[in-house]
């Protein structure tokens, strides 16, 4: 090979790599996720407190089925019979014995684990069963 040909070799390969990352890297754009076909985020109206009294307010009835609630903000609190509370962006559920249960805030709240599984969440530590 002459000395052209392998410099020639050697730009052609330099230059194909320039122009791939150059067309792979790209700005961001959106760094939040969309929530819209969830029904909350921002600009969906989902409903809010009840001024008045500050009870919660319940946005959705059977989201996920019969003995799941949707409310109309996320909280640490759920409606009377509803323990089980449900992470939409992870798809699981948690228990009251589940370590993080206080910290959690649920976007669904379920009556039972059997409900939360049926609508299709996980059970925060899937090792352990009932």
């Amino acid at each position: 090979m002459s000395d052209v040909n392998w410099w020639l070799m050697v730009l052609a390969f330099a230059l194909g790599l320039l122009l791939t990352f150059a067309f792979m890297i790209r700005r961001v754009t959106r760094e939040v996720p969309v929530y819209g076909p969830l029904g909350r985020g921002p600009g969906v109206d989902v409903g809010t407190r009840d001024p008045g009294t500050g009870d919660i307010e319940i946005a959705d009835t059977a989201p996920f089925g019969a003995g799941s609630v949707r409310l109309a903000e996320a909280s640490r609190t759920g409606p009377p019979g509803h323990t089980i509370k449900g992470n939409e962006d992870s798809m699981l559920y948690h228990t009251t014995d589940s370590p993080s249960y206080e910290q959690t805030i649920a976007e669904v709240w379920f009556v039972d684990e059997e409900t939360a599984v049926k609508a299709g969440f996980g059970r925060w530590d899937k090792n352990q069963t009932k």
